[in-house]
């Protein structure tokens, strides 16, 4: 029995060499047991025999010898001890074994497995969703990827968070292709974000895309104020605004003392349009134009409409000054005459009331603009100030040593006043100036105080900058009077 044992081992020892002889005789290149490849990847494998008598084959993974000498996947020859295997693009069904075989003979063995990633891919592209106010909505993200990427979702950069909404239900719900939303509402309006992140061997990667929702529903109203009552004064004119948000746009129309005919551009009337709002500019060229408009929005969801009444008003007078109170090298202090009129005064020339001012306008121009803009206001800036008794108003980020060009005029519920005779005013400069540059700018009385102050400065200096008490006892010691 112990002979039979040594028998059997040493045979074992010898076929053990034989093989692992067989083994080494072929090669890969390169030698690596496991390649990681992504999808699309091209590969080359070299199998590589000691001896110019192998017959070399490459198998795939399901065991059939690869014959083709073309396509995605063949083999070149460019010895007789060499067998190339060549992946022109990899696909995911390329994974696993990969065998290299000596068909003469022993039938020697060399092999590698193929491990194949796959890049994170969004199999839509859709970028915006539209769904009717109260249904369920589904946003979908089917990714794709090898290993299978995780996703999270985002609503306007936030995470979402699948939390309780009525019941068992919950609003949010992650699928594993998209996000639902239930009962949408308009304040589910927003973009929504699908990101997918993906780790594997090789590196790591993240990519995302993002939908944006729209709730359709009918018009409602972008502010909930409505003046009802505009004024205009004869040959002046006015603007009437209609702002509502629907989706889809709402269709604005305007019309006329309960007429069923639609305001159309004229002489009388200018309509502009944008997606969510309409305005009304009215030219008061004569009585007529002193009426109810109505303005109309609607979608095919449904309308909603606001009545404004325009009153005749007053044109108010211009500025009765405009000047500056002061000003440096950036900053214009003005003065508009802002004080507050009595109710009982009444228009030039005329029997009516005055509307009282709420506010005052400022334009403004370098005088180089003024002159490269062909003596036109049209590109001038503008300020808007609200009227305040007695307040001056502050121009400011201008340009150093600068001459402007400046114009004012007064606001009413009415509209605007005319414009104040253009006046030059002129900024000081940035850079320091000497003593009697700087006295250039002071008045009489201010160089007399100055004056008056130097002199009493040379009395207290004659007396060696002694306190007032000294000063009073030498004043007596020498019977000095002032």
């Amino acid at each position: 029995m112990k002979h039979l044992i040594g028998l059997l081992l040493n045979l074992a020892a010898i076929t053990a060499t034989v093989l692992g002889s067989r083994h080494d005789m072929l090669s890969l290149s390169p030698s690596d047991y496991e390649l990681v490849r992504y999808t699309n990847d091209s590969l080359l494998v070299q199998c590589r025999s000691t001896t110019t008598e192998s017959q070399l084959v490459w198998r795939s993974p399901k065991g059939e010898i690869i014959k083709e000498h073309k396509g995605r996947i063949h083999i070149e020859q460019s010895a007789p001890d060499q067998l190339t295997i060549v992946f022109t693009h990899i696909s995911l069904g390329d994974k696993g074994k990969w065998r290299c075989e000596d068909a003469n003979g022993d039938r020697a063995e060399k092999y590698f497995e193929l491990i194949v990633y796959q890049k994170i891919a969004f199999t839509e592209n859709f970028t915006i969703l539209t769904v009717k106010e109260g249904k369920d909505a589904f946003i979908r993200c089917e990714v794709k990827g090898e290993p299978q990427p995780n996703v999270t979702w985002y609503y306007n950069g936030q995470p979402i968070i699948v939390e309780s909404f009525t019941g068992n239900t919950t609003k949010f719900q992650i699928l594993a292709d998209g996000l639902q939303v239930r009962k949408v509402t308009q304040n589910d309006t927003g973009e929504y974000t699908c990101r997918a992140y993906q780790v594997n061997t090789i590196a790591s990667d993240m990519q995302e895309r993002t939908i944006l929702m729209k709730i359709e529903h009918k018009p409602i109203w972008r502010y909930s104020q409505h003046i009802p009552v505009q004024y205009v004064y004869p040959n002046g004119s006015v603007t009437i605004a209609c702002e509502a948000i629907a989706e889809p746009p709402a269709n604005f129309t305007w019309y006329k003392n309960g007429n069923k005919k639609r305001l159309h551009n004229d002489k009388h009337h200018a309509i502009e349009k944008d997606y969510y709002a309409s305005t009304l500019t009215i030219h008061a060229r004569n009585d007529d134009v002193f009426d109810t408009y109505r303005c109309l929005a609607e979608n095919q969801l449904g309308a909603i409409e606001r009545n404004t009444v325009l009153k005749r008003g007053v044109k108010p007078p211009p500025p009765s000054v405009l000047q500056l109170r002061g000003f440096n090298s950036n900053t214009f202090d003005v003065d508009v005459g802002s004080v507050r009129v009595s109710p009982a005064r009444t228009a030039p020339s005329t029997t009516e009331q005055l509307m009282e001012v709420n506010g005052f306008r400022i334009e403004y121009m370098t005088e180089y603009e003024f002159k490269s803009d062909g003596g036109k206001w049209t590109n001038a800036k503008r300020r808007d100030f609200p009227f305040e008794d007695g307040a001056t108003f502050l121009i400011n980020n201008l340009e150093a040593n600068t001459t402007y060009l400046m114009r004012a005029a007064t606001k009413n519920l009415a509209g605007l006043s005319d414009y104040t005779k253009v006046e030059k005013f002129h900024t000081l400069s940035n850079e320091p100036k000497s003593a009697s540059a700087r006295l250039e700018h002071l008045t009489a009385t201010q160089l007399l105080c100055i004056s008056l102050v130097a002199l009493l400065l040379c009395k207290e200096l004659s007396f060696g900058f002694q306190p007032v008490s000294s000063i009073t006892k030498l004043q007596r010691a020498a019977g000095v009077r002032w």
